[in-house]
């Protein structure tokens, strides 16, 4: 759904990354890939950890998940320039790297934000389509 071939899809990932309802069901199921494949369980444990060490004050990790090859979380932010900071401070994590990364910030007034994301944990995907 948000490969194509062998790339993130920049169209199907601008979807769920700007529709909450389209964000819930990709979560939902990258949750049920997780629950049957160890590996998926082991990146989700990974990344979650390098999410969560990146954070910045006022920011929290409202969701998190991991499937075969993607990752996606939304990140619920109190500060203006928060998400786009974490988005340049998790790039730069070397032990946890990503090779395809898209995201979105919705601002919900107050200062406050909603940032989600996707991005690859596999080298060969490593690219981002835009078909």
């Amino acid at each position: 759904m948000l490969m194509s071939e062998g790339a993130l899809s920049d169209q199907e990932a601008g979807k769920v990354i700007g529709s909450s309802k389209a964000y819930a069901r990709a979560l939902l199921q990258f949750e049920r890939d997780a629950a049957g494949n160890p590996e998926a369980q082991d990146l989700t444990t990974l990344y979650r950890a390098a999410v969560a060490r990146t954070l910045g004050p006022d920011m929290a990790l409202a969701s998190f998940a991991c499937g075969y090859s993607l990752c996606m979380g939304e990140i619920h932010n109190g500060n203006a320039d928060g998400f786009s900071h974490w988005t340049r401070t998790f790039g730069d994590d070397s032990a946890a790297p990503q090779y395809a990364f898209m995201s979105g910030e919705f601002l919900q007034g107050g200062g406050q934000s909603i940032g989600r994301f996707v991005f690859s944990t596999d080298p060969a995907a490593n690219g981002i389509t835009t078909r």
